[in-house]
């Protein structure tokens, strides 16, 4: 009994981690087409496991907020909003927004990094920009998400 419950318990989480697929290092090594911008919400910590709410960029949905993951959006420059899809009851215990304002350059990648937070009812995913170095170096080894990006 208790190794099916062992089994179980590792089959669980593991289900919620990106654990195949191209890396970091496969893909973000290429620039942008020309004329657009890269986007990538990744990330690393597997704190709060079980909670994995969407990115949401722009108002639609790219991916989901898995733990060794990372999403990559090709879009138009300019200003793009990125949230995490937390559910409303989360009520953080930090000030890490849920939702941020990027300015997109032609030809550059923007590197977000989705961090868990703890909260009094349950957790959440805060979202923090980060150099473009520290993004590169974090997403590395990393897997990508399937994403439902689409240029605006």
């Amino acid at each position: 009994m208790r190794s099916r419950v062992a089994l179980l318990a590792a089959t669980l989480l593991l289900a919620g981690c990106a654990t195949s697929g191209p890396t970091g290092s496969d893909l973000l090594s290429l620039r942008p087409k020309p004329g657009t911008a890269r986007l990538v919400v990744y990330r690393t910590s597997p704190v709060g496991l079980l909670v994995q709410p969407d990115y949401v960029v722009d108002g639609r949905k790219a991916g989901s907020s898995q733990p060794g993951g990372f999403v990559v959006c090709d879009l138009a420059p300019g200003r793009h909003t990125v949230a995490a899809a937390n559910i409303p009851i989360a009520m953080p215990l930090s000030n890490d927004p849920d939702s941020v304002t990027v300015s997109l350059r032609a030809g550059a990648t923007t590197y977000l990094r989705a961090e868990p937070r703890m909260g009094i009812v349950m957790g959440s995913i805060g979202l923090l920009e980060v150099s473009e170095g520290q993004g590169r170096s974090d997403t590395a080894s990393l897997y990508r998400i399937e994403s439902d990006c689409k240029g605006s």
